[in-house]
């Protein structure tokens, strides 16, 4: 089968969708649309036997057998990992934004001047709308760039999305052509990494709604909403308008998640950790996160003095089923002392701290069948 490769079209080339691109083929405009058909996420060429990836760095017309479209994801997915970057796919509006039709919101551009508003509050023209980005978004984008590709994925329309993207990426440097929008989605009501042409396997998604991913749950982290403006419905939410106040740029939401992503960035890419680079799926790592989410552990009598705690087998498998490890029980409160054994005066202590005392086996047994056991179930021996 041949492969065709035609003048380079991006979703958001919306005039030529069907009409150049469609040209280049010898096919009528009104001819060609009647013979279109969706398949994952791509358009079906049945007249010419082609797809044509909608949403790719690099336009192609392939065969529908889906073998070529699975080596190109193979190449650019690869190519990734070899940079040491995985993907990271980001919803627009109460995740990263927050836009208002209310006409109570509009400001003058007197009062955008304002420090608070500065490089954060932008109107939306020309449909006389006003958006306010969330704090610390471009830090979140440009750090999260350095270890991801950013792509978006809106159920808004493309002209909408083209102007949010301005507003989060004036220079153009973190999503280039990779902008889903609704007129991409097969299922207007669905979004699905399918149109993602990447490895579902380095692929996370960032986004407030969860039933929006029916058939991608596991590749989620669900974000708070971001509600700046008040609702036109009543709502038992205040907004940050209503409070006069905002997020918090250092302990906020996306500052709060571009830790998380570190964390699992570092963890897939570990050398240390279980399985090859080959074998690493970021669905198994958030998984794991969730097991022993809000333990704080701290570890005694585990590692020799040679070692860097943080480098080793235990503390990694600690990190990744989502608990904060320390050496320090002085200035860390602690949920779970993580020993070999424990002296009387150890227990006693441990017992005041309302912690509990752990095997270091409970950690190995959650990690493998990522749940979280019974600590009961592995207990510490008791010195004399």
């Amino acid at each position: 089968m041949k492969i065709i490769i035609p003048k380079m079209v991006f979703p958001q080339d919306s005039s030529g969708l069907y009409s150049s691109s469609f040209s280049i083929m010898g096919v009528h405009d009104d001819t060609h649309k009647a013979n279109l058909k969706a398949y994952g996420g791509m358009i079906m060429d049945c007249v010419n036997e082609a797809f044509m990836f909608k949403y790719v760095d690099k336009n192609l017309w392939v065969s529908p057998d889906d073998e070529i479209s699975q080596l190109q994801m193979v190449v650019e997915s690869e190519k990734l990992l070899n940079n040491e970057k995985l993907v990271l796919v980001l919803d627009l509006d109460k995740t990263l934004l927050h836009t208002t039709k209310r006409s109570k919101y509009l400001k003058t551009p007197e009062e955008l001047l304002q420090p608070k508003f500065k490089d954060s509050l932008f109107p939306v023209q020309p449909w006389a709308m006003m958006t306010k980005l969330r704090p610390f978004v471009h830090t979140f984008l440009k750090e999260a760039s350095t270890m991801f590709e950013l792509h978006i994925c809106t159920m808004g329309k493309r002209d909408y999305a083209s102007k949010m993207v301005e507003f989060l990426d004036p220079e153009k440097v973190y999503f280039k052509s990779r902008v889903i929008t609704r007129e991409d989605l097969v299922d207007s009501e669905e979004k699905s990494l399918d149109l993602v042409p990447r490895h579902k396997r380095t692929a996370i998604i960032l986004d407030d709604n969860q039933h929006v991913w029916k058939h991608d749950q596991s590749n989620l982290i669900l974000v708070k909403k971001y509600l700046y403006f008040n609702p036109k419905s009543a709502t038992s939410i205040a907004s940050f308008s209503a409070l006069n106040t905002d997020e918090d740029e250092t302990t906020g939401v996306l500052a709060t998640i571009l830790e998380k992503l570190k964390l699992i960035h570092r963890l897939f890419f570990n050398p240390k950790s279980k399985g090859g680079l080959v074998h690493r799926d970021v669905r198994s790592i958030l998984a794991h996160l969730r097991v022993l989410q809000g333990c704080k552990l701290i570890f005694k009598g585990i590692f020799p003095p040679s070692l860097k705690p943080e480098n080793s087998c235990l503390w990694l498998m600690a990190e990744e089923l989502g608990a904060i490890c320390s050496m320090d029980d002085v200035l860390t409160a602690f949920t779970h002392v993580v020993t070999w054994a424990a002296t009387a005066e150890v227990s006693q202590q441990a017992e005041l701290d309302k912690s509990i005392l752990v095997h270091p086996r409970w950690l190995h047994a959650c990690y493998d069948a990522c749940k979280r056991y019974p600590e009961k179930d592995f207990q510490v021996e008791l010195k004399n």
